[in-house]
């Protein structure tokens, strides 16, 4: 089964969290965040999940929390 990615737009980020850019992504990840925004949530390949943390925030055309499972 391949994990699921879940993003959510949010306009706070605490002090201590982990932000990434969205041009800082690798490859697969950078060619499917798009398609994750747009959905707000995708099944991604092993591979490319492993390129995002849970709880992570991704700065794309606004700010999004990463959630995993």
């Amino acid at each position: 089964m391949n994990p699921t990615i879940t993003v959510k737009p949010t306009k706070t980020i605490p002090d201590d969290a982990h932000v990434r850019q969205y041009d800082e992504l690798d490859g697969s990840a950078k060619q499917q965040f798009p398609s994750v925004v747009e959905r707000g949530e995708r099944a991604l390949d092993a591979k490319t999940a492993l390129q995002f943390s849970d709880g992570e925030f991704v700065k794309y055309v606004g700010y999004y929390q990463i959630s995993l499972s």
